[in-house]
């Protein structure tokens, strides 16, 4: 958090507590004295609560069971509830932080308001209420092999403290001291040992140009990277003494390049050219490969603003990320421009295996012609994968034939959402159309369409689909027809099943679904335990569209025919015959019922009736009555007397 951020925090918080203070003191004048309020306190009703927070440091509510300094009550609702947020209710017992905006350095949990980083809010086993040992608290956060290297600097082992304020401080890096001040308190710095250590010369500022401040690998806790002069005490081949000054020789700008005469007179890095060498690097030691003055990301970044995760950006290139900018870039010269080591693809290939991205057996042309940048930006990116554009934008570029399909009525979910790389290897694999899998068997599809591979594998599925050919009937991006149906439903099923296309050609009355086009009504595309994959047994198949003829089947009777199979009776697809019957209703009821026989005329009152006549009194599928005649009956019919319509037609 940058200082002006930390300022505003302090400054709300503290102006928060300053409002409850004055509303707390603006109630109206008493009047007349009140009667004392009955409250229980929250440790009252909760003592097994306050019991568990007595043991070891505890904070001094706390101590005084004084719940109600810091928590609300609880109420209706059990829940606990601060009176404030951290670290507003800690100020009303620790003003001392209202001088943070003010001070020069402050800890970074300190800045953010996060007191509960490094304390405990009741009780802990650690002094100042810390969450951990106070030598090992510091390691949460901080790196602990740059403080146990070989050699160790003594106040390291003393504790932090002995050198840092834990929360803030008027010094940079929250030294207690001034820097200088704060080594001479330890180092006696006129006498004639620490002279001779630093080969005469009179330093007394500035220790950690040179040292580490907290362990070195060197015994004179030098830092890690040493320069050579500095490491062989040549001192003069770089400076020069004048009384009790230490001044650089002149010119100062051109000093590097007395020794460094590598570097190209042609640098094109502008600090190089102008013999700014400090720009980047340390003069003395540094904690960094190549003498960096800091780290390489704040190195590189205090000019280039490149590679920083900043608002909007998704991805960053690794090296970027890490400020590893050396990985692609030379400090000093490079024969490319950007000052890169090599072009592209080259230096791309120096971390991207050339056998993965390129030279793959079915190489995507950009890749293969090594045009890492028409996709990539170098270093961040506002979508994945550090690209240019949106996926599908940036693969639209090239493939325009196929961003046409964006227009079709259903199209497949990763491709309406524009995520190519769902099925496709953007630089190539050994799969046909760069396909991350191949299509044999499905075995593309089941990657995303698992619910259907145990299906697959049943004895009642669909040849194509037990088969894995997709293509057979779906489009892979998009189709006109609802569940990516690469045409009309029935056009596609028609292209295997001819015999079904003849057969519902030479009918009179067709199937509505039939006449429709619309297989997929009935029967379901890749399989069912079901005779002829539908989707559905008989009868509730057709009861979904043909409800009504089952009206009367649970509180009446049903003909046994029409609750068993539909297709006793009826043709699925068609019938030269009304209501897709298989026969003219005389034939179809004649073939289970004998007209003949004496009971069938004794049932019907010694009239016989007229060929086909049978529906117009009886309902072929169910009725309210065993004899499933229809319930609106005729008055002289109801009664049994036919003779006055039907006289002399007898046995």
């Amino acid at each position: 958090m940058n200082l002006r951020a930390m300022r505003s925090l302090w400054t709300f918080s503290f102006i928060s507590l300053g409002i409850l203070v004055f509303v707390a003191g603006c109630g109206p004048t008493a009047t007349a004295p009140r009667k004392p309020e009955i409250k229980r306190t929250c440790a009252q009703c909760h003592p097994d609560k306050a019991a568990q927070y007595q043991s070891g440091v505890v904070h001094q509510p706390v101590k005084e069971n004084n719940c109600e300094a810091c928590h609300l009550p609880h109420g209706l609702v059990p829940t606990v509830q601060m009176r404030q947020p951290v670290p507003v209710v800690c100020l009303s017992c620790h003003p001392a932080f209202k001088e943070a905006a003010n001070k020069k350095s402050v800890h970074e949990p300190v800045g953010q308001g996060k007191c509960e980083a490094c304390h405990k809010e009741h009780n802990s086993e650690y002094p100042k209420l810390l969450n951990a040992k106070p030598e090992e608290l510091c390691f949460n956060c901080h790196d602990r092999g740059a403080f146990t290297r070989a050699y160790v600097h003594a106040p390291v082992n003393d504790g932090c403290g002995t050198c840092h304020e834990p929360h803030m401080a008027d010094n940079p890096r929250l030294l207690n001291q001034p820097d200088a001040e704060l080594c001479a308190s330890c180092h006696e710095i006129n006498s004639t040992e620490f002279s001779k250590a630093h080969q005469g010369y009179p330093v007394t500022t500035n220790c950690v140009d040179c040292h580490a401040q907290h362990s070195s690998s060197d015994q004179g806790l030098l830092k890690e990277v040493v320069h050579d002069p500095v490491r062989s005490g040549d001192c003069d081949s770089c400076h020069q003494v004048e009384g009790a000054s230490i001044k650089v020789q002149a010119p100062a700008e051109g000093l590097c390049l007395t020794c460094h005469d590598d570097v190209p007179a042609a640098a094109q890095h502008p600090p190089v050219k102008e013999g700014d060498c400090r720009a980047c690097h340390a003069p003395h030691a540094s904690d960094y490969d190549g003498m960096l003055g800091d780290k390489p990301t704040k190195v590189c970044l205090g000019c280039h603003d490149q590679g920083q995760k900043r608002e909007g950006v998704l991805t960053v290139h690794e090296p970027a990320s890490k400020g590893e900018c050396l990985t692609c870039h030379d400090g000093h010269a490079a024969p490319g421009k950007a000052l890169l080591k090599t072009e592209a693809p080259t230096l791309c290939f120096n971390c991207h295996d050339r056998k993965t991205y390129a030279d793959t057996p079915k190489s995507h042309a950009p890749a293969k012609e090594g045009k890492c940048l028409d996709c990539h930006f170098a270093h961040e990116s506002r979508g994945p994968n550090l690209l240019t554009k949106r996926e599908s934008s940036l693969c639209f570029s090239c493939h325009r034939q196929t961003q046409g399909e964006k227009g079709l009525f259903s199209q497949h979910r990763p491709f309406a959402k524009g995520e190519c790389t769902s099925c496709h290897s953007p630089h190539g694999g050994d799969k046909t159309g760069f396909l991350k899998e191949t299509t044999d068997e499905g075995k593309l599809c089941m990657t995303c369409h698992k619910d259907l591979v145990g299906k697959r594998a049943e004895k009642t599925a669909h040849s194509p689909f037990a088969e894995g050919d997709c293509s057979m009937c779906h489009g892979a991006h998009g189709a006109d027809q609802a569940n990516l149906i690469t045409g009309q439903p029935g056009e596609v099923c028609l292209n295997c099943h001819s015999d079904v296309e003849t057969e519902i050609g030479q009918y009179k009355v067709k199937h509505d679904p039939v006449a429709k086009m619309q297989c997929v009504t009935c029967h379901d595309g890749h399989g069912s335990p079901h005779p002829g994959y539908l989707a559905k047994g008989m009868p509730a198949l057709c009861l979904d569209c043909h409800g009504e003829v089952a009206k009367f089947w649970r509180d009446g009777a049903l003909h046994p025919p029409a609750a068993e199979d539909c297709t006793t009776c009826h043709n699925a697809h068609g019938s030269d015959n009304s209501s897709l019957t298989k026969e003219s209703i005389a034939e179809l009821c004649a073939e289970c019922h004998d007209q003949d026989e004496a009971s069938f005329v004794d049932a019907h009152h010694g009239i016989k009736p007229g060929p086909g006549s049978c529906v117009s009194c009886h309902d072929p599928h169910g009725g309210p009555e065993k004899n499933l005649l229809y319930p609106v009956k005729h008055e002289p019919f109801s009664s049994g007397d036919c003779t006055p319509c039907h006289e002399g037609r007898a046995k």
